[in-house]
């Protein structure tokens, strides 16, 4: 088993499933995972900007009657020492897949919210050895950037590696003001709690300049150009009117999944791990069952 090392101070006391925390080391980063349940493995991803507080209601309903991992990816949440090669799509997904080699865990299904969902392919394309059986991607980033990618994407890569454009957008975002702006933007209605804790994230510069390195070095077009084969089953959970990524733009580029199945959570904005936790959790719970003669 890989070495790991008790939660630190530096993780909030009050952090959704602290107590299944830790920390450990892989492709040169100190990952923040958390791990509870016993049973066939599930992995949670979160989205752009996000953390493991994405699946903070749906981690523990999981963990009942499974193994269940969520990660902090690379330059996100409290996983340190990315470097920008770490954020590119092909990038994030060796450095996951390394992450769950030195875990000693092949996932039975794949979750990825948003930009998640998109980390889960590019494994899938690049080490199918340890590739989910069935990868299920949330409101699923594959076909268009949020808004915030939106404002941004008209500066070139360089830009964002130039240390004092990125200071001054986290400046921007440091009042909170725009970040709270920005979550209104993806429709889903959060408590206090679960605001404070994306702005939290959104106001901190470091994690702001991984996100804006992360979303100038991705490619969804060649990422879309391995669809075809992709030979294990990928369900899509979506809302048609979630205003983040386009539904029917999504089932244009994602038709060429040869085992790709639709649920359709229609109304629900684009932060469904947090909208809807237990019609989520009793998705994957469901696809857990479908699975199971291959898993026994």
């Amino acid at each position: 088993m890989p070495d790991t090392t008790a939660t630190p101070p530096d993780l909030p006391a009050n952090w959704p499933n602290s107590d299944c925390s830790f920390f450990v080391s892989a492709a040169g980063l100190r990952w923040h995972v958390q791990r509870a349940g016993t049973g066939p493995t599930i992995v949670l991803i979160h989205g752009t900007a996000g953390a493991t507080h994405t699946w903070s209601a749906v981690f523990p309903r999981l963990a009942r009657v499974a193994e269940v991992i969520a990660l902090d990816l690379p330059g996100h949440g409290f996983t340190t020492g990315a470097t920008p090669a770490d954020l590119s799509l092909a990038g994030m997904a060796a450095a996951v897949s390394s992450l769950l080699r030195t875990l000693e865990v092949r996932p039975s299904i794949g979750v990825g919210h948003s930009a998640g969902a998109a980390i889960l392919l590019q494994l899938a394309a690049a080490s199918p050895e340890i590739t989910p059986q069935l990868l299920m991607g949330v409101n699923s980033a594959l076909v268009s950037i949020n808004a915030l990618g939106q404002m941004l994407m008209p500066v070139t890569q360089s830009v964002f590696d130039f240390a004092p454009v990125r200071t001054g957008i986290a400046t921007l975002l440091r009042s909170g003001a725009l970040a709270r702006a920005l979550l209104r933007s993806t429709g889903t209605p959060l408590d206090p709690e679960q605001e404070a804790r994306y702005v939290w994230l959104l106001t901190s510069d470091t994690r702001v300049g991984a996100v804006l390195r992360m979303m100038s070095r991705w490619d969804l077009t060649a990422l879309q150009s391995t669809f075809p084969d992709v030979r294990i089953p990928v369900t899509l959970v979506h809302s048609r009117n979630e205003p983040w990524v386009p539904y029917d733009a999504l089932m244009a580029a994602t038709c060429r999944l040869p085992m790709r199945s639709v649920i359709d959570l229609t109304p629900a904005g684009h932060l469904i791990p947090d909208e809807k936790p237990e019609m989520l959790a009793d998705i994957i719970l469901s696809a857990l069952t479908t699975l199971a003669p291959r898993i026994g």
